[in-house]
């Protein structure tokens, strides 16, 4: 009799595990506050510097315990994780501060993490596996398989009376080329009607929400913007976008909700920056390069993440604000940068 009631409360346990793994009903808190941590480029590759990257999130993690990890592409290397067993391996690792802490995520793919030969939907198997796994497969019929979006709901939301005051939307930027242009990959339009559909309905329905684009890739502009606007932060490498515009941007100023757009895949940029005569609400940012494997920012700088911090207002709607957390535990100044009038730069491809 007790190993069959063992066994009961092993399987009880069991299943509100995957339950809060596959139905978390994210909410701001009493005080209209939801943290975000951005983990990009971990790049964990069964070597020495995995251990490395597991410390940095175990320090970011405990000193701004965010509500959210938000990771954003470049999560394994698949040119040395290229078994599935390896990739099972380097996948335990880079999410396992986050399982212990009981701390949801939800990613999307970046250029390197299917170079071997597993595919994306075999690795997001994987990772919706675990606990806390907030991941999606998107829509069969458009490139890519990370596109999907989480909402969070203001305070006093309940699954049956909800109020939704910020999105977050991940975009599969693909691996490799654009159309017929050689370089790194891209949002494609077919995604990004997906996107305007979903996101004009909630622009409809929650005029005072926010809304967050998390991709691997960056889009043109953000090249564009750090030689024609004021801008924040060090941009120390080529920007590595792909070398068409989609139009993407274009489909984000158009929706007017969405006000932060956040990329990786360049190691050694971190800036922001904004149009202020097209759309001076939108920021697009960079993150902090998290993992150790591959090459690191430029010293003096750390590894670290990009935190956002989202505040709502029930009146007036939700805003943020956001920073950059290193490994020596200290919030990153990132200086101004004026525009320098530049025009032309090629993109690193």
């Amino acid at each position: 009799m007790k190993t069959h009631r063992s066994i009961f409360l092993l399987l009880l346990c069991y299943l509100i595990v995957q339950s809060l793994a596959t139905k978390q009903f994210f909410k701001f808190n009493e005080d209209g506050e939801f943290k975000i941590a951005q983990f990009t480029d971990l790049h964990f590759r069964g070597k020495t510097a995995d251990a490395e990257t597991i410390n940095l999130e175990q320090i970011l993690l405990d000193i701004e315990q965010p509500d959210f990890v938000a990771i954003t592409g470049d999560s394994i290397d698949g040119r040395y994780c290229d078994t599935t067993a390896k990739i099972k391996e380097a996948w335990s690792n880079m999410v396992g501060e986050m399982v212990k802490r009981d701390i949801p995520w939800g990613m999307t793919f970046g250029n390197h993490d299917t170079e071997a030969q597993i595919g994306r939907t075999d690795i997001m198997d994987i990772d919706k596996s675990y606990p806390f796994s907030q991941s999606k497969y998107g829509p069969e019929d458009i490139k890519g398989v990370s596109n999907y979006h989480i909402e969070i709901h203001t305070a006093d939301s309940t699954p049956d009376n909800k109020e939704v005051a910020a999105i977050l939307y991940f975009l599969d930027s693909g691996d490799m080329d654009c159309f017929e242009f050689d370089g790194y990959g891209c949002v494609y339009p077919e995604q990004i009607d997906w996107f305007n559909e979903v996101s004009s309905e909630f622009s409809r329905e929650y005029p005072n929400h926010l809304g967050i684009v998390f991709t691997h890739i960056p889009i043109p502009e953000i090249l564009e913007f750090w030689h024609t606007e004021i801008s924040f932060g060090y941009k120390h490498q080529k920007c590595g976008n792909a070398m068409y515009n989609t139009g993407l941007y274009q489909a984000m100023v158009d929706n007017g909700n969405i006000k932060l757009a956040i990329s990786g895949h360049d190691h050694d940029n971190d800036y922001c920056t904004r149009s202020k005569s097209r759309s001076p609400d939108l920021w697009l940012c960079y993150g902090r390069k998290t993992g150790y494997g591959a090459y690191n920012p430029e010293p003096p700088k750390n590894n670290g993440a990009r935190i956002i911090q989202l505040i709502n207002d029930q009146t007036t709607g939700t805003t943020f604000n956001t920073w950059i957390r290193d490994r020596q535990e200290e919030i990153v100044i990132q200086p101004l940068h004026k525009p320098d009038c530049t025009l032309g730069e090629t993109p690193n491809i």
